[in-house]
C-alpha cells in the first residue's frame, strides 16, 4: 500500500472526527451516493461536511450536476452511515494524477474511519439480453429451485440492478498504483447480494447482473456499442462503481452495487433525464437502501 494515500487517507479521517467532535463508530456503514441517489436517504443526528474543507480536497471544483459533492454523517436505521453525496468520477479530469488520487481518497478516507461495508450507487443504462446470458441466467435459476414462469431477465427503466461482477476491458485506468494487483471478481460480496436481493418489495424490482464500465463523459451509442456490451453477458452500463469497488477491496472492505436502471438500450442519452427519473423514483429507492442498510 502505498505510503503517502495512507497517510493522507489517515489526515482526512482525522480531521472528519474531529469536526463538531463528531464520533464515528467502528460499525459504520459507508455509502457512495451516485446520479440520481443523492436526495433518496432521510438521515437522524445528521451532519454534513463538504468535500472542499477536507484535507486531500482543496480547491475542488462541481461541474457534475447532481453531485454535491458532500460527506454525509448520521443514523439511518439505528447504525451509523457515512454518506458521500455525489462522487469524484474518472472521467471528469482523466489524465489528472491530483484527481485519480482525490477519487482514491474519497473511499480510502472512509476505510480509516472504521466503514468496513459499503453501498455503492449509480445510474445505469440497460444491455439487450442476449440469448447466451438467458440460457445462463435460466440454468441457475432452475438449479435454485425456481419455479415456473421464469423472470424476465431484462432490467426496465426504474429497476435496480444488484452487481454480481464487472466487465472490465472497456473501462479506463484505474487509479491503483506499483503492485495493486487486484480482480474484479473479488469486488462483490455475496453476502451483501443477498441481502440486497432479499430487501426488494412490491415497489422495487431488483435483478443480479453484470457491469459493464466505459470511461465516459460520451455516452455508449446504441446503434452498435450496445450491441457489442450486451455480448458480454453484462445487462448494464455505467461510467462508475468499478473505480470505487476496486479501492475498497484493497482495504478489505465487503462492497454491494446498486444501479438505478434510467435508461432503456433503445433510448436516446440524456443525463438529465436520467436525474428526473430517479428523482421521481427516490421515495422507493431510499426505503430500499434503509431495508438494505438496517440488515448490514
Amino acid at each position: 500500500m502505498n505510503k503517502e494515500r495512507v497517510k493522507a487517507a489517515g489526515v482526512a479521517a482525522e480531521f472528519i472526527g474531529n469536526c463538531q467532535h463528531q464520533h464515528i463508530e467502528e460499525t459504520a456503514i459507508g455509502v457512495v451516493l451516485g446520479s440520481g441517489w443523492g436526495d433518496t436517504l432521510e438521515f437522524e443526528e445528521k451532519i454534513e461536511i463538504p468535500f472542499s474543507t477536507i484535507p486531500g480536497f482543496k480547491n475542488l471544483p462541481t461541474v457534475v450536476e447532481g453531485h454535491k459533492r458532500t460527506l454525509i454523517v448520521g443514523k439511518i436505521a439505528g447504525k451509523q452511515v457515512l454518506a458521500l453525496n455525489g462522487r469524484l468520477h474518472l472521467y471528469e479530469k482523466p489524465f489528472s494524477k491530483s484527481w485519480l488520487k482525490m477519487v482514491r481518497l474519497q473511499v480510502e478516507m472512509l476505510f480509516h474511519l472504521g466503514v468496513k461495508k459499503i453501498i455503492i450507487t449509480s445510474a445505469v443504462g440497460t444491455l439487450k439480453c442476449q440469448p447466451e446470458r438467458f440460457s445462463r441466467l435460466a440454468d441457475e435459476f432452475w438449479k435454485a429451485g425456481g419455479t415456473f414462469p421464469f423472470p424476465d431477465p431484462e432490467l426496465q427503466v426504474g429497476d435496480i440492478a444488484i452487481i454480481d461482477g464487472f466487465v472490465t476491458v472497456f473501462a479506463p485506468i484505474m487509479p491503483l498504483w506499483g503492485d495493486e494487483f487486484c480482480s474484479a471478481d473479488e469486488t462483490i460480496s455475496q453476502n451483501l447480494i443477498d441481502i440486497a436481493l432479499k430487501s426488494q418489495g412490491d415497489l422495487v424490482i431488483a435483478k443480479k447482473t453484470g457491469h459493464a464500465m466505459l470511461r465516459g463523459p460520451q455516452f455508449e451509442g446504441n446503434k452498435y456499442d450496445k450491441e457489442i456490451l450486451s455480448k458480454t453477458g453484462a445487462g448494464v452500463v455505467g461510467m462508475s462503481m468499478l473505480p470505487e469497488a476496486y479501492i475498497a477491496s484493497l482495504y478489505g472492505i465487503e462492497i454491494l452495487g446498486l444501479g438505478f436502471v434510467t435508461n432503456g438500450y433503445k433510448e436516446k442519452h440524456s443525463h438529465e433525464e436520467n436525474l428526473e427519473r430517479a428523482k421521481s423514483a427516490s421515495a422507493h429507492l431510499g426505503e430500499y437502501l434503509k431495508s438494505i442498510i438496517a440488515q448490514m
